[in-house]
């Protein structure tokens, strides 16, 4: 508890009856402050604190209007455990004040639920207690990963990086063969390959479009309009006649290419 009031770093409020623990009465108006602790010390007879009273909190205090101080607690609501002292009123019928930590307007991260949490997520007894819990969950930061289970970082970047330079090179060899065929087939110069391979890189799809949607114009450049052998004479024409052509060319009196 001193420990998280010298974290808070702030005074903690005295004011009359608790008003300040009872949303009522803050919706009512203002909840003027009887003092401010500003100090807290442990003794052997319990917690005790230095308070700075207001001019009125003296007045009544020394009028005996007021005569008996009782602090105010903020506990876990299922346990009674008090984690921190909120501050404390002047009150005429003391009795211990204690808030449920449920009830408070800025929840602490600390509660009992996110314990039964912790004690499900780690496998725990639902006895285990909070040293317990932060016992185990030390073990486990510090215990080293079963490769099993995990991979590390450095080994999974190292592929991830390595995955995609294979995609890359792979796209950019679909590309370059699509475009190549394409302009074998005719559908641009040579001249025109390196905006193919630009647009092919950048919108596939649309390369597609432009050759479903396009004659190859040069296309009687690349392709094959004879095998390539000389002319046959006509002397070779006749000695590769059939048998039939040769015996009615010679009884027309004609040359066997005439039936050609």
């Amino acid at each position: 508890m001193l420990a998280a009031f010298d974290a808070g770093g702030i005074d903690l409020p005295m004011d009359y009856e608790h008003q300040n623990d009872r949303p009522e009465a803050k919706l009512s108006g203002p909840v003027p402050a009887a003092g401010w602790i500003n100090e807290l010390a442990a003794r052997a007879d319990g917690i005790w604190g230095r308070v700075e009273w207001t001019e009125r909190a003296r007045a009544l205090i020394a009028a005996r209007e007021y005569r008996f101080l009782f602090p105010s607690m903020l506990a876990e609501k299922t346990t009674g455990k008090v984690l921190r002292i909120k501050g404390a009123a002047l009150v005429h019928n003391p009795a211990l004040h204690l808030t449920a930590l449920a009830s408070e307007e800025t929840p602490m991260s600390y509660t009992p639920t996110f314990l039964c949490h912790l004690r499900a997520i780690m496998k725990l007894e639902e006895s285990a207690s909070e040293d317990d819990i932060l016992a185990t969950l030390e073990r486990r930061l510090e215990a080293k990963p079963d490769p099993k289970d995990y991979v590390p970082v450095q080994a999974w970047e190292e592929t991830s990086r390595h995955m995609a330079a294979e995609l890359a090179a792979f796209k950019a060899e679909r590309i370059n063969a699509k475009v190549e065929k394409a302009m074998d087939e005719g559908y641009f110069l040579p001249a025109a390959k390196e905006w193919a391979l630009d647009l092919c890189r950048s919108d596939e799809a649309q390369f597609d479009k432009f050759l479903e949607t396009t004659l190859p114009p040069w296309a009687y450049l690349t392709q094959t309009l004879c095998d390539g052998s000389p002319p046959v004479s006509k002397r070779d024409a006749a000695s590769h006649a059939s048998e039939e052509v040769q015996l009615l060319s010679e009884q027309l009196g004609l040359t066997p290419d005439r039936f050609d």
